[in-house]
């Protein structure tokens, strides 16, 4: 992909969500980079993002072309401070260089200070070494570390939790 592609950040459109699935999907078979171990369909897609829990934001970042780069979600979590969000980012494998990240944090930290969170906690897979430098490029800072999660392969690793300070003192 080129770096001149425009892209834009946007709310996510329920016409996005299958080709949203279709990009989560390839991030899963590539491996070891998010909680989900197996491909999904539509509809667990849906479950998990926007039925079993809160949702605060949900971002596409989209080519002037209309293929959609990738995502971020802001999510309410039960084991967070009501203060607190966690967030999940996606985007399309061989399109990081184009800074989808970045550009969607943006726009993700605005919409957490308008909901007054204080901060956003990122859980990452210890190996999946994009993300970790993705989360630390963005400000975030390592608080936790969950050692030996089991994966349901059977496989350990350790789940590494980041704050992100939206607000300050």
């Amino acid at each position: 992909m080129s770096g001149s592609i425009a892209v834009t950040i946007r709310p996510v459109d329920p016409g996005d969500v299958p080709a949203l699935c279709d990009l989560l999907n390839e991030v899963i078979r590539v491996g070891g980079a998010t909680i989900f171990e197996r491909p999904i369909t539509v509809e667990a897609f849906i479950d998990h993002f926007f039925k079993s829990q809160i949702q605060i934001s949900f971002l596409v970042a989209a080519a002037d072309t209309g293929e959609l780069l990738g995502f971020q979600v802001l999510l309410t979590h039960e084991q967070l401070p009501d203060d607190w969000a966690d967030i999940a980012t996606f985007a399309r494998i061989g399109s990081q260089a184009l800074e989808i990240g970045r550009a969607l944090f943006a726009e993700t930290v605005m919409i957490a200070r308008r909901f007054g969170l204080l901060a956003i906690n990122a859980t990452i897979r210890a190996d999946n070494e994009g993300g970790q430098a993705y989360y630390d490029a963005m400000g975030f800072v390592t608080y936790k570390v969950d050692e030996k999660v089991p994966l349901k392969s059977g496989y350990r690793v350790d789940r590494i939790s980041k704050g992100y300070r939206v607000i300050s003192d």
